[in-house]
């Protein structure tokens, strides 16, 4: 039986194509400290959302390193701004 995939390297090949991450993986390492919040300060919260934004959501959420949660706190706090900005300027 020939092999399902036929993966080869060229010999002249001087670094792997990706580079390995060496950081670390910080997803959520350090949520509690962006806001100064304790783990118990934070609440359930649970909400419907149409399934193709909450795959666009949960994706850029984890590229940008954070967890869900971050990024709803961020999402929410940047809205209810911008509606007490609206509500200052009319």
């Amino acid at each position: 039986m020939a092999p399902r995939h036929n993966f080869e390297t060229p010999d002249d090949v001087t670094e792997p194509p990706l580079t390995p991450n060496t950081g670390g993986v910080k997803v959520g390492a350090d949520l509690v400290g962006r806001r100064s919040r304790k783990a118990s300060d934070w609440k359930s919260f649970s909400s419907y959302l149409p399934e193709d934004l909450q795959r666009v959501f949960r994706a850029e959420c984890m590229l940008a390193g954070i967890e869900v949660r971050q990024g709803l706190d961020e999402a929410v706090r940047a809205w209810l701004e911008a509606r007490q900005a609206g509500k200052s300027a009319g």
